[in-house]
Protein backbone atom coordinates (compact mmCIF):
# COMPACT_ATOMS: atom_id res chain seq x y z
CA UNK A 1 0.00 0.00 0.00
CA UNK A 2 3.03 2.19 1.10
CA UNK A 3 4.56 1.51 -2.54
CA UNK A 4 1.83 2.48 -4.29
CA UNK A 5 0.99 5.35 -2.64
CA UNK A 6 5.05 6.54 -2.81
CA UNK A 7 4.26 5.78 -6.62
CA UNK A 8 1.34 8.10 -6.99
CA UNK A 9 2.76 10.88 -5.58
CA UNK A 10 5.78 10.75 -7.92
CA UNK A 11 3.39 9.87 -10.42
CA UNK A 12 2.02 13.46 -10.08
CA UNK A 13 5.65 15.26 -9.56
CA UNK A 14 6.46 14.08 -12.88
CA UNK A 15 3.19 15.26 -14.40
CA UNK A 16 3.85 18.59 -12.58
CA UNK A 17 7.01 18.85 -13.97
CA UNK A 18 6.14 17.71 -17.28
CA UNK A 19 3.29 19.99 -17.75
CA UNK A 20 5.75 23.13 -16.57
CA UNK A 21 8.55 22.24 -18.78
CA UNK A 22 5.99 22.46 -21.93
CA UNK A 23 6.85 25.76 -23.74
CA UNK A 24 3.98 28.34 -23.30
CA UNK A 25 1.83 28.81 -25.98
CA UNK A 26 0.50 32.09 -27.40
CA UNK A 27 -3.63 32.36 -28.08
CA UNK A 28 -4.31 31.83 -31.42
CA UNK A 29 -5.49 34.67 -32.97
CA UNK A 30 -7.56 32.74 -35.28
CA UNK A 31 -8.81 30.10 -32.90
CA UNK A 32 -12.25 31.83 -30.92
CA UNK A 33 -12.15 32.67 -27.68
CA UNK A 34 -15.01 31.62 -25.36
CA UNK A 35 -17.41 34.40 -24.78
CA UNK A 36 -16.77 33.79 -20.84
CA UNK A 37 -13.55 34.34 -20.78
CA UNK A 38 -11.42 35.58 -17.74
CA UNK A 39 -8.17 37.71 -17.25
CA UNK A 40 -6.92 33.78 -15.93
CA UNK A 41 -7.97 32.40 -18.83
CA UNK A 42 -6.29 34.64 -21.03
CA UNK A 43 -3.18 35.11 -19.18
CA UNK A 44 -3.14 38.23 -18.98
CA UNK A 45 -0.64 39.32 -15.84
CA UNK A 46 -0.89 43.51 -17.18
CA UNK A 47 -3.53 45.29 -15.37
CA UNK A 48 -3.44 47.97 -17.73
CA UNK A 49 -4.64 45.51 -20.92
CA UNK A 50 -8.04 44.30 -20.29
CA UNK A 51 -10.35 41.48 -21.18
CA UNK A 52 -12.17 43.52 -23.82
CA UNK A 53 -8.38 44.79 -25.23
CA UNK A 54 -7.38 41.57 -26.39
CA UNK A 55 -10.74 40.61 -27.75
CA UNK A 56 -11.30 43.31 -29.72
CA UNK A 57 -7.28 42.92 -30.82
CA UNK A 58 -7.73 39.10 -31.81
CA UNK A 59 -11.30 39.85 -34.26
CA UNK A 60 -9.76 42.68 -35.66
CA UNK A 61 -6.67 40.77 -36.94
CA UNK A 62 -5.69 40.78 -40.63
CA UNK A 63 -2.37 40.35 -42.27
CA UNK A 64 -3.08 42.68 -44.49
CA UNK A 65 -2.76 45.79 -41.88
CA UNK A 66 1.11 45.26 -42.86
CA UNK A 67 1.52 47.18 -45.90
CA UNK A 68 3.28 46.04 -49.02
CA UNK A 69 6.34 47.19 -48.91
CA UNK A 70 6.30 47.93 -52.95
CA UNK A 71 3.43 49.88 -52.58
CA UNK A 72 4.19 52.78 -50.44
CA UNK A 73 3.28 56.51 -50.03
CA UNK A 74 5.83 59.11 -50.67
CA UNK A 75 2.98 61.69 -49.61
CA UNK A 76 4.23 63.90 -47.15
CA UNK A 77 4.77 62.41 -43.64
CA UNK A 78 5.67 65.26 -41.51
CA UNK A 79 3.14 66.42 -38.88
CA UNK A 80 2.20 69.82 -37.09
CA UNK A 81 5.06 72.23 -37.20
CA UNK A 82 4.13 73.57 -33.70
CA UNK A 83 3.87 70.40 -32.29
CA UNK A 84 7.25 68.93 -30.36
CA UNK A 85 9.07 66.18 -32.58
CA UNK A 86 7.01 63.51 -30.43
CA UNK A 87 4.56 63.37 -27.54
CA UNK A 88 4.77 61.32 -24.69
CA UNK A 89 1.75 58.35 -25.64
CA UNK A 90 0.61 58.04 -21.93
CA UNK A 91 0.45 62.27 -21.84
CA UNK A 92 -3.36 61.13 -23.59
CA UNK A 93 -3.56 57.37 -22.86
CA UNK A 94 -1.44 55.52 -24.72
CA UNK A 95 1.34 53.58 -23.73
CA UNK A 96 5.06 53.05 -25.14
CA UNK A 97 4.49 49.19 -24.45
CA UNK A 98 2.94 47.69 -27.63
CA UNK A 99 0.06 44.58 -27.44
CA UNK A 100 1.16 41.15 -28.33
CA UNK A 101 -1.46 38.61 -29.10
CA UNK A 102 -0.96 36.35 -25.99
CA UNK A 103 -1.48 39.91 -24.08
CA UNK A 104 1.47 40.87 -23.17
CA UNK A 105 3.91 43.53 -23.66
CA UNK A 106 7.17 44.52 -25.92
CA UNK A 107 8.59 48.16 -25.35
CA UNK A 108 8.63 50.20 -28.34
CA UNK A 109 12.01 51.74 -27.54
CA UNK A 110 13.08 54.08 -30.38
CA UNK A 111 11.41 57.30 -31.80
CA UNK A 112 12.29 58.56 -34.82
CA UNK A 113 11.53 62.60 -34.28
CA UNK A 114 9.30 64.17 -36.45
CA UNK A 115 11.80 66.24 -37.06
CA UNK A 116 13.89 64.57 -38.92
CA UNK A 117 13.96 64.74 -42.95
CA UNK A 118 10.75 65.61 -44.52
CA UNK A 119 11.39 62.52 -46.84
CA UNK A 120 11.92 59.84 -43.63
CA UNK A 121 9.04 60.59 -42.24
CA UNK A 122 7.03 59.36 -45.47
CA UNK A 123 6.43 56.06 -45.28
CA UNK A 124 8.23 55.09 -48.67
CA UNK A 125 11.24 57.39 -47.28
CA UNK A 126 11.35 55.39 -44.28
CA UNK A 127 11.92 52.23 -46.31
CA UNK A 128 14.47 54.05 -48.08
CA UNK A 129 16.23 55.67 -44.96
CA UNK A 130 16.12 51.71 -43.04
CA UNK A 131 18.24 50.30 -45.60
CA UNK A 132 20.62 53.07 -44.85
CA UNK A 133 21.49 51.36 -41.12
CA UNK A 134 21.35 47.66 -42.84
CA UNK A 135 17.70 46.59 -42.50
CA UNK A 136 14.91 45.64 -45.34
CA UNK A 137 11.64 44.73 -45.59
CA UNK A 138 10.59 40.94 -44.94
CA UNK A 139 11.65 38.18 -47.21
CA UNK A 140 10.60 38.44 -51.02
CA UNK A 141 8.03 40.63 -48.88
CA UNK A 142 6.62 37.91 -47.11
CA UNK A 143 5.09 38.83 -43.88
CA UNK A 144 5.04 35.83 -41.22
CA UNK A 145 4.38 36.03 -37.47
CA UNK A 146 1.35 38.09 -35.36
CA UNK A 147 0.73 41.60 -35.69
CA UNK A 148 1.25 43.79 -32.72
CA UNK A 149 -0.33 46.91 -31.62
CA UNK A 150 0.12 50.20 -30.18
CA UNK A 151 -1.27 53.20 -28.66
CA UNK A 152 0.55 56.07 -29.13
CA UNK A 153 -1.93 58.34 -27.06
CA UNK A 154 -2.65 60.35 -30.48
CA UNK A 155 -6.69 59.56 -30.66
CA UNK A 156 -6.34 56.40 -32.67
CA UNK A 157 -6.37 54.09 -30.14
CA UNK A 158 -4.82 50.70 -30.39
CA UNK A 159 -3.54 49.99 -34.03
CA UNK A 160 -1.58 47.61 -35.59
CA UNK A 161 1.86 47.68 -36.85
CA UNK A 162 2.22 49.23 -40.12
CA UNK A 163 5.55 47.95 -41.25
CA UNK A 164 7.86 45.42 -39.96
CA UNK A 165 11.42 45.59 -41.14
CA UNK A 166 14.04 43.30 -40.36
CA UNK A 167 18.33 43.35 -40.59
CA UNK A 168 19.50 42.48 -43.87
CA UNK A 169 23.12 41.32 -42.31
CA UNK A 170 25.25 44.03 -43.27
CA UNK A 171 24.22 47.68 -45.18
CA UNK A 172 25.06 46.33 -48.88
CA UNK A 173 23.30 43.25 -48.42
CA UNK A 174 21.37 42.07 -51.66
CA UNK A 175 18.55 42.00 -48.67
CA UNK A 176 17.95 45.85 -49.45
CA UNK A 177 16.19 44.69 -52.79
CA UNK A 178 14.79 41.00 -51.99
CA UNK A 179 13.98 41.43 -48.36
CA UNK A 180 15.92 40.17 -45.18
CA UNK A 181 15.80 36.40 -46.22
CA UNK A 182 19.09 36.25 -44.06
CA UNK A 183 17.24 37.41 -40.58
CA UNK A 184 14.25 35.64 -41.85
CA UNK A 185 15.92 32.33 -41.34
CA UNK A 186 19.23 33.13 -38.85
CA UNK A 187 17.52 35.51 -36.71
CA UNK A 188 19.15 38.95 -35.99
CA UNK A 189 17.79 42.76 -35.61
CA UNK A 190 14.00 43.56 -36.34
CA UNK A 191 11.18 46.58 -35.25
CA UNK A 192 7.98 47.00 -35.86
CA UNK A 193 6.62 50.51 -36.80
CA UNK A 194 3.89 52.92 -35.70
CA UNK A 195 2.92 56.32 -36.67
CA UNK A 196 2.01 59.42 -34.16
CA UNK A 197 -0.34 61.33 -36.16
CA UNK A 198 -3.68 61.72 -34.71
CA UNK A 199 -5.63 64.06 -34.24
CA UNK A 200 -4.35 64.55 -30.77
CA UNK A 201 -0.75 64.61 -31.10
CA UNK A 202 0.07 65.31 -34.82
CA UNK A 203 3.99 64.86 -34.41
CA UNK A 204 4.50 62.70 -37.38
CA UNK A 205 7.02 60.49 -35.48
CA UNK A 206 8.02 57.05 -36.26
CA UNK A 207 7.57 54.77 -33.43
CA UNK A 208 9.80 51.56 -33.28
CA UNK A 209 9.69 48.28 -31.21
CA UNK A 210 13.41 46.97 -31.63
CA UNK A 211 14.86 43.74 -30.44
CA UNK A 212 17.48 40.96 -31.21
CA UNK A 213 15.63 37.56 -32.03
CA UNK A 214 16.75 34.12 -32.78
CA UNK A 215 16.65 31.91 -35.61
CA UNK A 216 13.74 30.21 -37.52
CA UNK A 217 14.46 27.00 -35.13
CA UNK A 218 13.33 29.02 -32.06
CA UNK A 219 10.04 30.38 -34.40
CA UNK A 220 11.92 34.10 -33.90
CA UNK A 221 11.63 34.61 -30.35
CA UNK A 222 13.06 37.45 -28.68
CA UNK A 223 17.13 36.63 -28.00
CA UNK A 224 19.22 37.29 -24.55
CA UNK A 225 18.79 40.83 -23.51
CA UNK A 226 17.23 41.28 -27.16
CA UNK A 227 14.98 44.82 -26.04
CA UNK A 228 18.15 46.58 -25.21
CA UNK A 229 20.66 44.60 -27.61
CA UNK A 230 18.30 45.38 -30.60
CA UNK A 231 17.94 48.87 -29.61
CA UNK A 232 21.65 49.76 -29.38
CA UNK A 233 22.75 47.80 -32.45
CA UNK A 234 20.10 49.87 -34.56
CA UNK A 235 21.12 53.66 -32.84
CA UNK A 236 24.81 52.52 -33.03
CA UNK A 237 24.29 52.08 -37.04
CA UNK A 238 22.14 55.78 -37.20
CA UNK A 239 24.82 57.31 -35.37
CA UNK A 240 27.35 55.97 -38.48
CA UNK A 241 24.90 56.87 -41.01
CA UNK A 242 25.14 55.34 -44.73
CA UNK A 243 23.49 56.25 -48.20
CA UNK A 244 20.49 54.76 -50.04
CA UNK A 245 20.31 56.29 -54.04
CA UNK A 246 22.99 58.10 -53.62
CA UNK A 247 21.19 60.34 -50.29
CA UNK A 248 23.44 59.97 -46.81
CA UNK A 249 21.34 60.47 -43.20
CA UNK A 250 23.02 60.50 -40.38
CA UNK A 251 21.10 60.58 -37.45
CA UNK A 252 21.82 62.58 -34.14
CA UNK A 253 20.68 60.56 -30.49
CA UNK A 254 18.93 61.70 -27.76
CA UNK A 255 18.20 59.33 -24.80
CA UNK A 256 15.20 59.24 -22.43
CA UNK A 257 14.63 57.86 -19.14
CA UNK A 258 11.33 57.19 -17.84
CA UNK A 259 9.08 56.54 -21.06
CA UNK A 260 9.38 52.90 -20.02
CA UNK A 261 9.20 51.56 -16.46
CA UNK A 262 12.72 48.90 -16.72
CA UNK A 263 12.32 45.19 -15.66
CA UNK A 264 10.64 42.60 -17.19
CA UNK A 265 6.76 42.53 -15.64
CA UNK A 266 4.44 41.55 -18.23
CA UNK A 267 6.87 41.84 -21.00
CA UNK A 268 7.18 39.08 -23.93
CA UNK A 269 9.17 36.13 -22.97
CA UNK A 270 9.57 37.29 -19.78
CA UNK A 271 12.97 39.18 -20.71
CA UNK A 272 13.87 42.20 -19.01
CA UNK A 273 15.17 45.50 -20.57
CA UNK A 274 16.42 48.88 -18.98
CA UNK A 275 13.59 51.12 -19.38
CA UNK A 276 15.67 53.93 -22.00
CA UNK A 277 13.95 54.66 -24.94
CA UNK A 278 16.43 56.63 -28.00
CA UNK A 279 14.86 59.54 -30.13
CA UNK A 280 16.62 59.75 -33.18
CA UNK A 281 16.87 62.60 -35.24
CA UNK A 282 17.81 62.05 -38.80
CA UNK A 283 19.10 64.69 -41.02
CA UNK A 284 20.17 64.32 -45.09
CA UNK A 285 23.97 65.28 -45.36
CA UNK A 286 24.35 66.55 -48.47
CA UNK A 287 27.60 67.03 -48.63
CA UNK A 288 28.16 63.15 -48.94
CA UNK A 289 24.86 63.41 -51.35
CA UNK A 290 25.30 62.93 -54.65
CA UNK A 291 23.37 65.05 -57.12
CA UNK A 292 20.29 64.36 -59.42
CA UNK A 293 21.77 62.68 -62.08
CA UNK A 294 23.38 59.71 -60.12
CA UNK A 295 20.81 59.72 -57.74
CA UNK A 296 18.47 58.75 -60.52
CA UNK A 297 20.74 56.08 -61.79
CA UNK A 298 21.24 54.02 -58.81
CA UNK A 299 17.02 54.83 -57.88
CA UNK A 300 16.61 53.12 -61.30
CA UNK A 301 18.60 49.78 -60.14
CA UNK A 302 17.49 49.40 -56.91
CA UNK A 303 13.65 49.89 -58.21
CA UNK A 304 14.37 47.05 -61.16
CA UNK A 305 16.12 44.96 -58.31
CA UNK A 306 12.79 45.18 -56.33
CA UNK A 307 10.69 44.49 -58.87
CA UNK A 308 12.68 41.13 -60.58
CA UNK A 309 12.33 39.81 -56.30
CA UNK A 310 8.81 40.66 -56.00
CA UNK A 311 8.07 38.91 -59.37
CA UNK A 312 10.25 35.86 -58.04
CA UNK A 313 8.11 35.65 -54.78
CA UNK A 314 4.48 36.08 -56.98
CA UNK A 315 5.96 33.08 -59.12
CA UNK A 316 7.17 30.92 -56.07
CA UNK A 317 3.78 31.25 -54.75
CA UNK A 318 1.76 30.37 -57.73
CA UNK A 319 4.32 26.78 -57.67
CA UNK A 320 3.39 26.31 -53.94
CA UNK A 321 7.12 26.37 -52.72
CA UNK A 322 5.75 29.51 -50.41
Amino acid sequence: MRLHRTLLVATIVLLAAAAAAVPWQPIDPFSPIPPQSTRESLDLNDPAIGVSDLLVYNSSFSEDAVYDALDLDNGDGSGDPDQPGWVDPRTYGGSMLDLVGNGLREPINVIISGKSDKHVLSDLGLKDYIRTIGFSFECLNLHMGNLQRADLGDGKGWVPEMFEYRETGFPGAPGRWVGACWESLYGGNHFRVWKQNGTMANTGAWFLAVSKEKNLKYHHTIDRDGYNVGRDLLVAAAQRGGKWNNVYYKADVEWIDGLLDPGRHGINHNIGQDGRTAVLTVKKVDALSHGFIFWGLEALGNWIAERIAAHLARFLRQIGVI
